[in-house]
């Protein structure tokens, strides 16, 4: 596969474009800031437009491989896969999961061709903030190097980390079967089905995000914001033997927990079924996680019932928002504990 196939990839907030459609300016702007540039071994400190403009002409030719990042405000960070995965982002987007939505979709670029090798990353002693980064991408410390850094003008005993095909492939794929159900991760070409039963007033007014109706553009941007990466902020679809998609559920990168179900399959134990195989592969999947919060608006009590059947406890009542609701309606709180877990894990 081609480099040049990905010249341009689009994330759920993330534009990645060629080094060519940036304006020099707009880099200097960025990587010229100390607090960004002394992280970085390659990049001169002070940097000007002469650095930038060397920078873009010297890797004009490295389309799929070296991009600039942009948001809805202007550009924020480069990344590359030439040789290493390496980024870096402006001071004022730091905070903001983009290294880790761009880091996502090229390593999955890099990945795509079948020949391609480990991937290798590393960081600085002190940078706390790549090394959070590059963990949740998957990537494993494998030793220190020696490396050259131009903003400090010395050397650095750098940490050096990994990531390989196997541990990639590791986060990217799941399965968790039933006696009569399949959670899998769910597809762009699942949105029609989702936003059949999810864009219909019963189902919508009991979520957080949905719409009635609930349009093509926000099933997509719901279904890109899902994908699972090995890490709790994914989403499964719940669907038949016959491969028939009838509802998702929901791992929070807050540790919360949800599911939807299609109204037709209401009342025939699906949903306790699917949740609990889910909440078992939550606790061996993720050992670090020690408890999982729930909620349900209060005029939804058959899931109160389904959460306190999988061993949930109620903690608290409040108000919650919906956007297929007008107002902020009242909702009960649940906590399932790891030591509470049944069976225990």
């Amino acid at each position: 596969m081609a480099a040049s196939e990905h010249s341009h990839i689009t994330t759920p907030r993330l534009t990645l474009v060629p080094v060519t459609e940036a304006d020099p300016a707009d880099v200097v702007a960025g990587i010229g800031n100390y607090d960004v540039a002394r992280w970085l071994g390659r990049v001169p400190y002070p940097y000007g437009l002469e650095d930038a403009a060397a920078f873009i002409d010297a890797n004009a030719d490295q389309a799929g491989r070296v991009w600039f990042i942009r948001d809805d405000t202007g550009l924020v960070g480069g990344i590359s896969i030439d040789r290493e995965l390496g980024y870096w982002f402006a001071r004022e987007a730091w905070g903001q999961g983009y290294a880790t939505e761009a880091g996502d979709a090229v390593i999955d670029v890099h990945f795509a061709d079948p020949d391609a090798g480990d991937l290798i990353s590393g960081h600085y002693p002190g940078n706390d903030r790549s090394s959070h980064v590059l963990l949740k991408l998957g990537f494993v410390y494998t030793g220190r190097r020696t490396v050259q850094a131009r903003a400090l003008a010395q050397t650095v005993d750098s940490h050096e980390m990994r990531l390989t095909r196997e541990t990639w492939r590791a986060l990217r794929e799941i399965e968790i079967g039933t006696d009569r159900l399949v959670l899998r991760p769910l597809r762009e070409a699942d949105w029609r089905r989702l936003q059949q039963f999810g864009g219909t007033p019963e189902v919508a007014r009991m979520m957080m995000v949905l719409t009635v109706p609930w349009t093509e553009a926000d099933v997509k941007y719901w279904i890109a914001t899902s994908r699972f990466r090995g890490r709790p902020g994914y989403r499964l679809g719940i669907t038949l033997p016959d491969g028939g998609l009838i509802g998702t559920v929901g791992l929070g990168p807050d540790r919360s927990v949800s599911y939807m179900l299609d109204r037709r399959y209401w009342g025939r134990g699906f949903a306790t079924e699917a949740m609990a195989a889910f909440l078992a592969d939550i606790w061996e999947r993720f050992p670090e996680v020690d408890r999982l919060d729930a909620d349900h608006f209060a005029d939804n009590p058959a899931s109160g019932a389904v959460l306190r059947k999988l061993g949930f406890r109620q903690t608290g009542t409040g108000l919650g928002g919906s956007r297929a609701r007008a107002d902020r309606a009242p909702n009960v709180r649940f906590r399932l504990d790891r030591a509470d877990a049944w069976p225990n894990p």
